[in-house]
């Protein structure tokens, strides 16, 4: 059975939708979590962060871990399927690859915060509460975010650009 035109273009793209996914959607969680960390709205979004948090990241790891696995995944399936293009493609999917499976590499950073956040009470950060600060808790995801976001995600977008244009 002969794969179309349209499916093995589709194949070779795929890895790079799915990353620009990944990296957008970093993106949005650094831009609109850390609003809440802004100085002038710090103080009263203590209160609702636990409880604003725990929705977020409920929804958002599925949807993470789906764009994870379909970089990977199409990653590798085209190094296995369609075989490359050029050698300069072939280490790019390998690159993008690893770099898509490596986000994977950041959980032992991220996970004490998004735990501590996750079993925060929404009454946290009131005056008399002996809590941890949830936004000092959302301080340190931020910086761990960001640095996930600008190496192995930026990292297996660039890499699947330049694999799919080889």
């Amino acid at each position: 059975m002969a794969t179309s035109s349209l499916g093995l273009d589709l194949l070779r793209l795929a890895p790079l939708l799915s990353s620009t996914c990944s990296l957008l959607y970093a993106w949005d969680q650094h831009f609109f979590l850390g609003l809440l960390n802004r100085p002038e709205i710090r103080l009263r979004s203590r209160a609702l962060l636990p409880t604003y948090f725990t929705h977020v990241f409920r929804r958002g790891l599925p949807f993470v871990l789906a764009a994870v696995a379909v970089s990977f995944g199409s990653g590798i399936s085209n190094l296995l399927y369609l075989g490359p293009s050029s050698p300069l493609s072939w280490r790019c999917y390998v690159a993008g690859s690893v770099l898509a499976a490596a986000h994977l590499l950041y959980v032992p950073w991220i996970a004490p915060s998004c735990h501590q956040l996750l079993l925060l009470s929404p009454h946290s950060g009131d005056d008399d509460d002996h809590d941890p600060d949830p936004n000092a808790l959302l301080d340190g995801w931020l910086s761990v975010n960001a640095w996930r976001s600008l190496t192995v995600d930026l990292g297996a977008w660039i890499a699947f650009v330049v694999a799919t244009a080889a």
